[in-house]
């Protein structure tokens, strides 16, 4: 079984953006110099590939990173998880935000990695990008089975892929046959390994693997473009209008039902 896990490096949260800014004659984002890892959707993503992978030797792990060459070192950190193909695909110009143009590179992605994938995972937000769309965006352009949400994935044995999500107070169990894309979310069941530092190092020497898209994956006008971008600074500590209702509980219930019906009225004017 071919088993495809399509990631895409983040900016690491500890890091201030000021560095932001548009790239040079374009309309895309130059985040030159900031260090990258995996969100915790991508890390469960990879660890279900990888939980597949050590179950049924049957199954064949590709992971596809999605990104240009400030992406290589968040590459080598996936390859010492030990997948069986670890590679990059795109380059200076991804932009994930342009949910059209992303689908047509990530159809890319995952053809460039097997020509008929059976189990395709992706986490439930991609990128940076929240709202959580192109999982089922892509599933659907290119006429695969779609599972949501999904927190565990196992084969059966009759050929179809078991798939467990929550619907409020229960779990739920999808069925579906290959060709199937799952969105992934997090959970402690799936939450990502370490890797073996002996891994760790070979992955740090091994060289990079690489793939340019082909040009129908970059074909049409986006369907967004920036026109600017600025870097939002934190607001000031201690100078906001929080505050913390004291005396007795009477007392803050009755000032905190002045305050509600205040902005009731505003909003209701």
């Amino acid at each position: 079984m071919q088993v495809v896990v399509l990631l895409a490096g983040v900016v690491d949260p500890k890091w201030r953006l000021d560095r932001l800014a548009l790239r040079p004659g374009a309309a895309l984002v130059d985040e030159t110099g900031l260090p990258r890892r995996l969100g915790p959707f991508d890390e469960a993503a990879l660890e279900t590939a990888l939980k597949l992978r050590d179950a049924d030797p049957a199954v064949r792990a590709t992971a596809v990173l999605v990104g240009g060459p400030e992406d290589d070192a968040l590459l080598r950190a996936v390859s010492a998880f030990r997948p069986h193909r670890a590679f990059r695909f795109g380059g200076a110009a991804t932009s994930l935000w342009d949910p059209r143009a992303a689908v047509r590179l990530l159809g890319a992605a995952v053809a460039a990695a097997a020509e008929r994938p059976d189990l395709v995972l992706m986490g439930r937000e991609f990128g940076d990008g929240d709202d959580g769309t192109l999982p089922p965006a892509l599933a659907e352009a290119r006429g695969w089975r779609f599972c949501g949400l999904a927190h565990a994935v196992t084969l059966a044995g009759d050929g179809t892929v078991a798939l467990r999500r929550m619907r409020g107070p229960r779990e739920e169990i999808l069925r579906l046959r290959p060709p199937v894309l799952a969105s992934v979310t997090n959970d402690r069941g799936n939450r990502l390994r370490h890797p073996l530092l002996k891994h760790v190092m070979l992955a740090r020497r091994a060289p990079v693997e690489a793939i340019a898209p082909p040009p129908e994956a970059g074909e049409g006008a986006p369907a967004l473009a920036l026109r600017g971008i600025a870097a939002v600074p934190p607001p000031p500590r201690g100078g906001g209008a929080c505050r913390l209702l004291t005396g007795p509980i009477e007392t803050q219930v009755e000032e905190l039902a002045t305050l509600l019906r205040r902005w009731r009225a505003v909003g209701e004017g």
